[in-house]
């Protein structure tokens, strides 16, 4: 506007100077005669007109030309916007393109190609897509199945294909497909297998191979095309993820000291993260198999190589176990739980986590005889498990609860699962899930019924004597109880006969040797024992709490005090150490301080008969009757062993007196 404005002042300023004084003149001429007045209002309207005209076209001309500018400036927008589009198209399109390498590259799924077959095969329906689907569903069962038996991540095994497997149907032409094919065959990591099944002179042959390695043929019958699938499938397996083969071997029922020898000459090619899993596989297949001590050897080689993974602890703490090295179990296993929950542990599965955690606090607990822990991380056990437990949880739990004095719990576990027993507890792989368990011993030793215990324990003996795979459960764990329970039952003789015939490196062993000693009245020697029972597991509370009885028995009420003491300080929640204790200070007449120590002890055994009933006469003996009797109605609604059924008879009789 400034600029037309401009133009008009520019225009004014161009009238000639005669112009000017002929309108000056004229305007004042105007003043004092009428017609030129007329005359010069009619110029004045002409003059008005003209610049209403000239106003308007400038305006109309500003109009047109605002327009032009806003049609320019769409113009340029729309310039930049175009440029704008391709820029972002082109980064779209490299940014499809580097997505598609990097899928490419970091592919890891199966590929199965139609497997070659005579086309007679094809009008029976077996056509080779149907062969090669039916392949590919044997492969990824035999990845279930051996997923039942393994913590491992599924991302961490070598070959892992996951949910990725299909059979590849041809194609042609080129295609996005197509493409991708191309990129995941060339920089991928996808397994890709082929074969080709055809007629023999003597049935027919099945060729599969992976990649572009050799093949492998496997032959049979015309009518064996499943069989031959089966066996092509675990081949491989065996080529592809060799972990999960030996698991799969495991599962079909292969005997396993034979798929731990498949599992030393795999370990031989191995390397990387691979070698210790499959030594892992080695020598959990030798404790199934019952050759602990051989398991030991190679468990600690295991860790060796991988002494960050838990999984060698977890398979060498049981292994110790079961050849009586409680100490080196309790260590390893608590190395396992401190590895399980101090770190992270990207190699295991986090379900399996979980399901060790409570594995090994149950198993450590066990071993401490802190059985109230065990009970509940049983139970907590059998909720995350990844195996089936069927037999060893059921088994299991009514183990520690016996050891727990709940008889009563116990039993009715045992009667809920009938096909129960101590010879089927023991058998190697259940030692290996959830430790050695004899809960039907256990009731009866523990209710003081020897005779029961003696019977139950020679039947164990002897279905598992005619095993191969349980003598090194027999010799640290049954014999032992066996040879007590016959010293118990007035056979001391075959007692010492059998106890002579335990290793000397087994703390159990050690122990009974000593309770057999006091049983011939050999106290001395029963001392020697206990203490060095007690040298070869210095974390653990049973020999220091055999001595104490065997002093309590003596009249040493303070050695006993001691010896009890010593093995609450092992194991707190080792609620005999802390009913003895309690019955040693009763026996000094203190029963006023032997309140704590039963108070102490129902935190741990709330079921226990004769911890009440004990209790119940410290309290009558400070004279609380009201709370004596309580506990000893709780007692009697217990079990109690026949020497406390008597003892409570008695107490009875006096206090009717």
């Amino acid at each position: 506007m400034s600029d037309v404005l401009d133009d008009d002042v520019s225009r004014n300023e161009d009238k000639s100077p005669s112009e000017a004084a002929a309108l000056s003149l004229a305007l004042s001429a105007a003043a004092h005669h009428e017609a030129v007045a007329e005359k010069a209002a009619h110029f004045l309207d002409e003059q008005t007109k003209l610049v209403r005209l000239q106003a308007e076209d400038l305006r109309k001309e500003d109009a047109i030309r605002h327009w032009s500018l806003r049609v320019r400036h769409i113009n340029d927008l729309l310039k930049l916007a175009f440029g704008l589009s391709g820029a972002i198209l082109v980064t779209a399109i490299a940014i499809g393109a580097l997505a598609l390498v990097w899928s490419a590259h970091e592919a890891t799924g199966l590929i199965i190609q139609p497997l070659k077959a005579p086309p007679d095969f094809s009008q029976r329906g077996l056509d080779g897509t149907v062969l090669a689907q039916r392949l590919l569903d044997k492969l990824n069962g035999y990845v279930r199945d051996a997923g039942k038996w393994s913590f491992r991540a599924a991302d961490n095994v070598s070959g892992n294909w996951g949910n990725d497997s299909k059979v590849e149907i041809p194609d042609t032409g080129i295609s996005i497909f197509e493409l991708t094919r191309f990129l995941r065959q060339r920089l991928g990591n996808e397994t890709s297998m082929s074969g080709e099944l055809y007629r023999t002179n003597n049935g027919i042959a099945l060729t599969v191979r992976v990649g572009a390695n050799p093949g492998t043929t496997f032959e049979g019958h015309e009518d064996d095309v499943d069989a031959l699938l089966s066996r092509a499938a675990l081949e491989l397996l065996k080529e592809t993820q060799p972990y999960r083969y030996i698991l799969a071997l495991y599962v079909q029922g292969k005997p396993p000291a034979k798929v731990a020898l498949v599992a030393q000459e795999l370990i031989e090619n191995a390397g990387g993260t691979e070698l210790p899993w499959l030594m892992a596989n080695r020598e959990e297949m030798e404790a199934f198999a019952g050759e602990f001590r051989q398991s030991l050897e190679h468990a600690r080689a295991t860790i060796a190589v991988a002494p960050s993974n838990p999984t060698g602890f977890i398979d060498l703490a049981p292994a110790e176990w079961a050849i009586g090295h409680l100490e080196g179990a309790l260590n390893h296993i608590e190395t396992a739980e401190r590895l399980l929950t101090s770190r992270s542990q990207a190699d295991l599965d986090p379900s399996a986590v979980v399901y060790l955690i409570e594995n090994c606090r149950s198993f450590a607990a066990d071993v401490r005889g802190a059985y109230s822990d065990a009970v509940i991380a049983d139970i907590s056990e059998s909720k995350t498990g990844t195996f089936d437990f069927d037999i060893s949880g059921p088994g299991s739990l009514a183990n520690d609860l016996a050891l727990d004095h709940d008889i009563a719990a116990a039993s009715a576990v045992l009667a809920r699962h009938p096909g129960l027993s101590d010879a089927v507890l023991l058998q190697p792989k259940y030692v290996i899930t959830t430790g050695p368990d004899m809960p039907f011993f256990y009731l009866h030793a523990t209710a003081g019924d020897w005779v029961g215990a003696r019977h139950t324990i020679e039947r164990t003996d002897a279905i598992l004597g005619q095993q191969s795979d349980t003598k090194d459960v027999r010799h640290s764990l049954v014999w032992p109880w066996l040879a007590y329970s016959l010293a118990r039952t007035r056979a001391l003789e075959a007692g010492e006969e059998l106890i002579a015939k335990t290793p000397l490196d087994c703390t159990l062993c050690l122990e009974m040797r000593g309770r057999l000693a006091e049983e011939s009245g050999d106290l001395k020697g029963a001392a020697r024992w206990y203490d060095r029972a007690s040298r070869d597991a210095p974390s653990l509370p049973f020999s220091v709490t055999d001595w104490g009885v065997m002093l309590l028995r003596q009249g040493d009420k303070d050695g006993a005090i001691a010896k009890f003491a010593q093995a609450y300080e092992r194991s707190p929640r080792y609620a005999d150490a802390s009913e003895l204790w309690g019955e040693a200070l009763m026996q000094k007449n203190r029963s006023d301080l032997a309140l704590a120590k039963f108070e102490e002890a129902n935190k741990y055994a709330p079921h226990w008969g004769r911890l009440h009933l004990k209790w119940g006469e410290a309290l009558a003996h400070i004279g609380r009757k009201d709370d004596a009797r309580a506990q000893v109605d709780a007692a009697r609604s217990m079990d109690l062993s026949a020497a406390d059924r008597g003892a409570l008879a008695r107490w009875e009789a006096a206090t009717h007196a």
